[in-house]
């Protein structure tokens, strides 16, 4: 009798009581993203393609040998609001890969980086961790090569599960700023810049150009500053006078080197996590690198 009632209830709890509809529990936004989506992955030069191995997502991952010299594999992800969010990542299932591979999570308050052990738990979605990311459809989760050892690191797909609403206009005005007096807010108009100079990714650096067909480090950041309305010359000497001179550059910034000695040879826009996005020459074309790794960086100016 008593299995009998419990079954009972059971079949009551399914069906709902009294004709009311149980309802389901809410779902919560995902996205998984593979090294293979159009739009959505890019990498740097010196990252291979291969299928070898077990428990590889959807057809293929992309390697690279770890380098000084470092190199990125981006995942590009549509955050609908911002909140936080766990992020994953797979690699396959295979010998030969890295046990402390670097990946990089751009934040609400700036890029955050860990490492994951890519000897185990190759073929399943991995937790990376929990992070506040904001609103946008951008690059925001990416894989380095700079690390110790010899093995392989490997970039197969991300996810990203929403693990908390966003917070409403309201509780945001009511949260103290942690900004020091001393350092400038990250300006929206500073990340437009960043966004428009991203949008120019992998286009082939041409001297004296500043096309879609062809565009060197001045003519990036001039266009990177059209969207805003502001004229630069299409010249980097000419570039390194217009400005503020900041000691840490914010995004937005243009930072500029000198690659030879002597006068300013080369420009780009700082994203204020480090690196800057530039028309390379030495790349051939435009991407994005850490700016210690640039020779002959001489400082940031701020036009905004």
């Amino acid at each position: 009798m008593r299995r009998l009632v419990l079954t009972l209830f059971a079949i009551l709890a399914v069906i709902g009581v009294s004709g009311v509809e149980a309802k389901s529990a809410p779902t919560r936004y995902s996205q998984e993203v593979d090294n293979a989506d159009e739009g959505r992955f890019r990498t740097d030069e010196g990252w291979g393609v291969s299928s070898y191995g077990t428990g590889v997502y959807e057809d293929d991952y992309r390697f690279a040998r770890p380098s000084e010299d470092e190199l990125f594999a981006w995942f590009r992800l549509a955050i609908p609001e911002t909140a936080k969010y766990a992020v994953y990542a797979r690699w396959p299932r295979v010998k030969g890969l890295n046990d402390s591979v670097p990946v990089g999570v751009e934040t609400a308050s700036g890029f955050e980086w860990t490492e994951v052990n890519q000897q185990r738990d190759g073929g399943r979605w991995v937790r990376v961790g929990v992070f506040e990311m904001e609103a946008g459809d951008e690059y925001s989760v990416v894989f380095s090569n700079k690390t110790g050892g010899e093995e392989y690191v490997a970039a197969d797909a991300v996810k990203v599960v929403q693990v908390s609403s966003g917070e409403t206009s309201s509780e945001k005005k009511k949260k103290p700023s942690s900004a020091k007096s001393s350092d400038p807010p990250v300006d929206a108009e500073g990340q437009e810049v960043v966004r428009e100079a991203r949008r120019w990714f992998g286009v082939p650096y041409r001297l004296g150009r500043a096309s879609r067909t062809g565009i060197d480090c001045a003519g990036l950041t001039k266009r990177a500053y059209q969207r805003l309305g502001i004229s630069l010359p299409h010249n980097v000497e000419e570039q390194y006078d217009y400005g503020s001179r900041v000691s840490r550059p914010a995004p937005g910034d243009l930072v500029f080197f000198k690659e030879h000695g002597g006068v300013v040879t080369h420009v780009g826009v700082a994203t204020g996590r480090g690196t800057v996005i530039h028309a390379s020459n030495y790349w051939g074309k435009v991407t994005e690198t850490r700016i210690r790794y640039i020779k002959g960086y001489v400082g940031a100016k701020r036009l905004l």
